[in-house]
């Protein structure tokens, strides 16, 4: 009786097994969280500059895109800082021209991955955090 039961236990442990290796990678977008923040200064009016802190998600199509996007980070960085830089304080602080900045964002990191990887994985680039001052 006691065999039974221990054969019992090491077949229900060896399907639980199988059944987490044979768990597929998941379906749908996956989310990369730039971090730490991007911190920059734009054109303000006049000679003074602004200042803006962002906080930045990427929506990738797949999980094997994620280490792409990982190996590139400082390309991306960079270029998102380039492109706040880049702006004036009604382009900051109007808020249907921050869904512009969004799009642009989105184009010119695929942009930079597709010349660098042949691959432009990025299907949305979200601020969850915009601060200006």
């Amino acid at each position: 009786m006691l065999r039974i039961v221990a054969l019992c236990m090491l077949l229900a442990a060896t399907g639980q097994v199988h059944a987490q290796e044979a768990s597929p990678a998941p379906d749908g977008p996956l989310y990369y969280t730039m971090t730490p923040d991007i911190i920059t200064n734009y054109q303000n009016s006049g000679q003074t500059l602004g200042y803006i802190r962002v906080s930045i998600e990427l929506m990738l199509e797949r999980a094997d895109q994620m280490p792409l996007v990982e190996q590139h980070m400082p390309l991306l960085r960079d270029a998102i800082n380039n492109l706040l830089a880049e702006k004036n304080q009604q382009e900051i602080r109007s808020l249907t021209a921050r869904t512009e900045l969004a799009s642009e964002g989105q184009r010119r990191l695929n942009d930079l991955l597709l010349k660098e990887t042949g691959q432009a994985p990025i299907r949305r680039l979200l601020f969850t955090n915009f601060l200006y001052q």
